[in-house]
């Protein structure tokens, strides 16, 4: 029994350590499993279930219908890299496969597909069709993948470990149980690897998917009512109805029109932004191909121009300029509003302190804000945090509610830094410090 509440506390352990914020959602996710891992993987397997498909002919060669999938998501895909510049380096690949599923996916690393069962059956508008692409592709600019495989690795290491556990200490236990016990252990990478395909994502990271999505398609020039409709058009389709999502890893259909209509607001504003922008779209930049020109890919991207292409590098994109999603917290953060109301956050404070004094050394504001938000801490400290974040952001007037907030409850016993027992200032004088930011 000892053993296994030791090999249980191990795999907490382990669970603690590898959980790491998204700078891109806030979120905090299990990582034991590196993005770039995530991405040979599923290059590997999708490069497989392609030339699978392809010798069963069930890779559509519909070249309208190829043109137009392409068209939808490299416009996706230009507004993706502009929230994650790395992911310019991704080979970015979409193909059209002849199934009767209604579904589409989007593999770490770009890799996509869409079925002609969604797109006979959903029938879907251009507007639709990107709400659906957009949904998949966030998925991987949020690093699900790594997710789902880091919590199958985790998931399988513990039942594997307590099961090797219970049969160690069952003396009668014989060699073929034991080599069992083993191979339970030894094949949870292999699970692991396999797990953006066969597990589902947990439903935070669907409904993360459809919030980041829309916007997206936004951004691209599509409308967001389009995603409501679209909802309404899959439950059409499949015949779910129901509002329930009790033990379900997906989010019911409507639920998520209920969330992605309180979106519509900030979604209508970048979208009425962007739409006059699309009128006459031509790309300059091909980052997205199909599995019959997969071949060209390189470390230069395929830039279109009249009566032909040409090689190029890709668009340098400034990283000190990359776009952040909208979150109602961090627009109320921006123009002074946000409020910080939790009384009893002090552990979590205690616990994220390192990281939080780590980021506003390294000056990652955006990051410092989602994490402040995060914990939610109404202190001194957290407040004081907020100003700096501000003010580097060039929000002088927001930082000055910020910090006239933070001298306000330095002189609080019960919420300063300078009077906690765990929680150390870090050789910041809140009150002075703001006292000066505020002249």
């Amino acid at each position: 029994m000892k053993k296994i509440i030791l090999i249980i506390s191990c795999c907490l352990i382990s669970f603690l350590t590898g959980c790491a914020t998204n700078p891109m959602t806030g979120r905090s996710q299990l990582i034991l499993v590196s993005e770039e891992a995530a991405i040979n993987k599923s290059s590997s397997l999708y490069e497989s279930m392609i030339d699978a498909y392809g010798k069963d002919s069930k890779i559509s060669n519909d070249p309208a219908l190829n043109e137009r999938v392409q068209k939808i998501t490299n416009r996706l895909v230009e507004q993706a890299v502009l929230y994650k510049p790395n992911s310019q380096k991704w080979q970015w690949q979409v193909n059209v496969i002849e199934s009767e599923e209604v579904n589409a996916f989007c593999m770490a690393g770009g890799k996509m597909a869409v079925y002609t069962g969604l797109l006979n059956k959903v029938q879907p508008t251009d507007d639709e069709l990107a709400q659906v692409m957009g949904h998949e592709i966030s998925h991987a600019l949020a690093n699900h993948t790594a997710e789902k495989m880091s919590v199958q690795i985790l998931t399988q290491i513990a039942v594997g470990a307590v099961t090797i556990a219970a049969a160690a200490s069952n003396k009668s236990t014989n060699q073929s149980q034991r080599n069992y016990d083993t191979q339970i252990v030894q094949s949870a990478a292999v699970l692991a690897g396999a797990a953006f395909v066969t597990l589902p994502n947990s439903r935070g990271a669907e409904t993360e998917a459809d919030k980041l999505g829309i916007e997206l398609a936004a951004q691209a020039g599509y409308n967001p009512e389009a995603a409501v409709s679209l909802w309404h058009k899959m439950m059409e389709a499949t015949g779910n109805k129901s509002k329930g999502d009790f033990m379900s890893t997906h989010p019911s259909p409507p639920n998520r029109i209920e969330a992605l209509t309180a979106l519509q607001e900030p979604m209508k504003k970048i979208y009425d932004a962007k739409a006059p922008l699309y009128a006459n779209y031509k790309p300059t930049f091909q980052y997205v191909r199909t599995a019959s020109d997969a071949s060209g890919f390189g470390s230069n991207v395929k830039v279109l121009s009249e009566g032909g292409s040409s090689l190029a590098a890709t668009p340098v994109i400034d990283e000190s300029k990359t776009m952040a999603f909208y979150s109602a917290d961090y627009e109320a953060f921006k123009d002074g509003s946000f409020e910080l109301k939790c009384k009893t956050c002090s552990l979590k404070f205690y616990m994220n302190q390192v990281e939080l004094r780590r980021l506003h050394d390294t000056r990652d504001w955006r990051a410092l804000v989602q994490n402040v938000i995060k914990v939610g801490y109404q202190f001194d400290l957290s407040y004081y945090y907020l100003g700096r974040a501000a003010k580097g952001l060039g929000l002088i007037d927001a930082s000055k509610v910020y910090f006239k907030k933070a001298k306000e409850l330095s002189e609080s016993d019960a919420t300063t830094c300078q009077k906690a027992k765990m929680i150390k200032c870090n050789g910041v004088d809140v009150a002075a410090a703001s006292e000066e930011a505020l002249k």
